[in-house]
């Protein structure tokens, strides 16, 4: 019997030492698994602490941005504001050179229908002094031929009515 308590020991004592084991190894778990809690809660901790600062930031920024829109709508309003003024100093200076356009244009229409009115004017004197002088010239024509005859001269009567425009060599333009 004294062989089956040896190789019964064995069995108890190789269980205690494989519970042992375990125990350690639990407990080393247990550490293990404490000692990744604690990083975890500190990247926890940490993350939790760079959120707020990214929250903060984000506020300032907003806030940054918020006051420079209010600029930049300020700034545009105060350029909106003088560039209307301008335009409108534009459009005033333009209606004023129109108007003294208009009326430069309308003098010169004045003065041209004057001027149409005068060579009208002219141009009826001219026609009536050419008409006259035509008459006077069959009249003195006819008078030449009349005496002509008188006389006895055998020359042909020169020339005949002259068309308008028609010029006797020697004649000015």
């Amino acid at each position: 019997m004294a062989g089956l308590h040896v190789f019964g020991r064995y069995p108890i004592e190789r269980a205690q030492a494989d519970a042992d084991a375990r125990v350690r190894a639990a407990g080393d778990a247990r550490d293990q698994a404490l000692a990744q809690a604690a990083q975890a809660d500190q990247r926890a901790a940490a993350a939790e602490a760079r959120a707020e600062d990214a929250r903060a930031e984000t506020a300032r920024a907003r806030e940054d941005a918020a006051r420079e829109a209010g600029q930049l709508r300020a700034d545009a309003e105060r350029e909106r504001d003088e560039i209307l003024a301008r335009l409108s100093d534009t459009a005033s200076r333009l209606a004023e050179v129109t108007r003294a356009h208009d009326a430069e244009l309308e003098r010169m229409r004045t003065d041209a229908a004057r001027e149409r009115q005068v060579l009208e004017e002219s141009r009826g004197e001219l026609r009536a002094r050419a008409e006259r002088a035509e008459r006077d010239l069959d009249a003195v024509r006819a008078e030449l031929a009349r005496t002509r005859p008188e006389t006895g001269s055998a020359e042909p009567a020169t020339g005949g009515r002259r068309g308008r425009g028609a010029r006797q060599p020697g004649e000015p333009r």
